[in-house]
């Protein structure tokens, strides 16, 4: 995919990694704006003494402590518990690359299967884990942890009735904050959670956020060309700087379909989307046409608002949030349309 006019995101994420970890970082943007794909670049570029852990947890079924553990280690069959300096040995000696495509976390047999047996599951994760991590930092390297779509554990509780969440970031706390261990990167589309972790964390003066966007026209301009699309204008209207939507619109046409009905066939099926919405809210046990209303309010301000415009409002724009079609930034308390698309959409039914 081409990666054009992300340079200065870029350059900044590696002025992070560059220091001393101090911080937790949430990477947040809107859906398909492109975050991954910014971290991947990043790690392709950086020097031989990073090593990278990249754990994502799109697509997995997390609902308990042990269904984590599963995900975020990578288990060394028949490697005994004094086996981690080993495992480290051989992580250098394979070198970075190698760990961006690792299913999880090496860890010895012996001492996973004691993580299953232990009654402080979480808390004898983490000091395995600042362990490897910390022999890693003796040999000279810089680990990064990388959680992609983080949101997905948000319901996970261990044996106590706590949120294995709130552990983990206070974990990432100590790695960065405390220990400089390590740089923790968290990365989610999901706002809502991002300000639900930072205040049940108590993560203020720990943690920053670090917003990808999607691009401004000219940026976009310029990946149109590099997709080979002609009709920039017509792309503008309707799909804006959404780097999703632009992957999707070069698929289209590689199945036939031109420009303008390949842009046409998307809003369509946005509006297929908020449709089918409007009809679960109508089918509801109350009438709550109010809920569907709610969206004109884009319609007379455009696209950007502030939350505080709408706090009165709050329980009809939550629901909306939380169905992907408006975009929070916990930042400035913004709220817009996730994409251009979405924005046509809106204006097409409302």
């Amino acid at each position: 995919m081409p990666f054009f006019n992300r340079e200065k995101d870029i350059k900044e994420l590696k002025t992070v990694l560059s220091g001393e970890p101090n911080l937790v970082y949430f990477v947040y943007g809107p859906i398909n704006s492109g975050k991954t794909a910014l971290l991947m670049k990043v790690f392709e570029e950086l020097p031989e003494k990073y090593v990278v852990f990249y754990i994502n947890f799109r697509g997995l079924d997390v609902e308990r402590v042990e269904d984590l553990m599963r995900v975020l280690f990578d288990v060394e069959y028949g490697k005994g518990k004094e086996a981690t300096k080993e495992i480290v040995k051989e992580l250098l000696k394979e070198g970075g690359k190698l760990l961006r495509k690792a299913k999880g976390i090496p860890i010895p047999e012996k001492v996973f299967d004691y993580l299953f047996e232990s009654k402080k599951k979480t808390e004898d994760a983490f000091r395995y884990l600042e362990n490897l991590f910390g022999e890693i930092v003796d040999s000279d390297k810089r680990p990064v942890l990388v959680i992609d779509e983080l949101q997905i554990i948000r319901k996970v509780i261990n044996a106590t009735g706590q949120v294995v969440l709130d552990r983990l970031f206070n974990f990432m706390v100590r790695l960065t904050k405390e220990t400089h261990l390590c740089h923790c990167l968290c990365v989610t589309s999901d706002c809502l959670f991002i300000e639900d972790v930072y205040s049940n964390a108590r993560l203020e003066g720990r943690a920053k956020y670090f917003l990808v966007d999607d691009l401004k026209k000219e940026e976009a301009f310029k990946v149109y060309e590099a997709f080979g699309f002609e009709n920039k204008e017509l792309l503008w209207e309707y799909i804006g700087g959404k780097v999703g939507d632009m992957v999707m619109l070069f698929e289209d046409k590689k199945q036939g379909y031109n420009e303008k009905q390949a842009v046409e066939r998307m809003l369509k099926n946005e509006i297929k989307r908020l449709e089918w919405i409007r009809l679960k809210i109508l089918r509801g046990k109350e009438n709550k046409e109010e809920i569907w209303k709610f969206l004109r309010i884009f319609k007379e301000k455009k696209e950007l608002l502030l939350r505080s415009e709408m706090e009165k409002d709050f329980e009809k724009l939550l629901f909306w949030i939380e169905q992907n079609i408006l975009f929070y930034n916990p930042v400035d308390g913004s709220v817009k349309p996730q994409s251009h698309l979405i924005y046509r959409a809106i204006m097409e039914v409302i």
